[in-house]
């Protein structure tokens, strides 16, 4: 496969993650910044920055994993819904510091809740939000993430609406994160072609199609050959991240990867 290949860069082991890039031409996505005891402590965030821009490569190609954890942007809760806006812009802020292409966020939704307020509700707050960031971060994409949904529609419905104006000029897309689709009853193929039409960015590792256990691609059960197989039928060229730590899975899901 001849995608453009990312890993999540070990801070304390950063040298041996850049020289990982280089090797297979690959880019970073930060997973530092969606940790609360990292967003919620200036002086960490400041360090991290300052780490991670002082590296001697190009950083344009790299993304980062927003805020998620324990957020709400779609809550009635008028307070944590603007605390979980505050955090996510937040992570935007960083973005533009680190100077990467793009953000990924998890949608949010409670797992089984499919009742039509609900989501009407979601995607409304959602369009809302992603809007907003749009207008003021025009230079880094936001991909929104399938994590629990147990399919691919509301997702693909949130971004026909923001995609409803066709004149309008965003980077707001979809991020298909491979092992969570396959974790579902869901045909691996329907996310796929679904998420067709807006996909920027995809995630994958391995697991036993029960647990999302962020193996090395073949050390698990899902099907990479049929993984490269629908990209190639559906005609999809965006970058993969192997969502995996540790410099040793990283080159081993790289060189697996890589023979497919």
């Amino acid at each position: 496969m001849n995608n453009q290949w990312l890993i999540i860069p070990e801070y304390e082991h950063l040298e041996e993650s850049v020289a990982l890039a280089r090797e297979y031409g690959a880019a970073f996505e930060y997973n530092d910044f969606y940790l609360p005891a990292v967003y919620q402590s200036k002086s960490r965030v400041e360090e991290l920055i300052k780490r991670y821009t002082g590296l001697d490569r190009d950083r344009s190609k790299d993304t980062m994993h927003g805020a998620f954890l324990d957020l709400a942007p779609s809550s009635q809760d008028s307070v944590l819904k603007k605390y979980s806006g505050e955090m996510m812009e937040q992570s935007m802020e960083i973005a533009k510091r680190l100077g990467v292409r793009g953000v990924v966020f998890h949608a949010g939704l409670v797992s089984g809740v499919e009742n039509a307020p609900y989501i009407e509700n979601w995607l409304n707050c959602m369009e809302e939000l992603f809007d907003k960031f749009a207008q003021e971060y025009p230079g880094i994409g936001i991909y929104l993430e399938n994590t629990v949904e147990r399919v691919p529609d509301y997702h693909v419905e949130l971004m026909k609406r923001i995609h409803k104006d066709t004149n309008q000029t965003h980077k707001i897309g979809l991020c298909l994160d491979y092992a969570h689709a396959a974790l579902t009853t869901t045909d691996s193929e329907e996310w796929v072609k679904a998420f067709k039409p807006y996909i920027a960015h995809i995630h994958i590792n391995d697991n036993d199609l029960k647990r999302d256990l962020h193996a090395v691609p073949g050390e698990g059960r899902i099907d990479f050959n049929g993984f490269k197989t629908l990209l190639e039928k559906y005609g999809i060229q965006v970058p993969i991240l192997l969502e995996l730590r540790g410099i040793e899975a990283q080159k081993k899901a790289l060189e697996y990867m890589k023979q497919l």
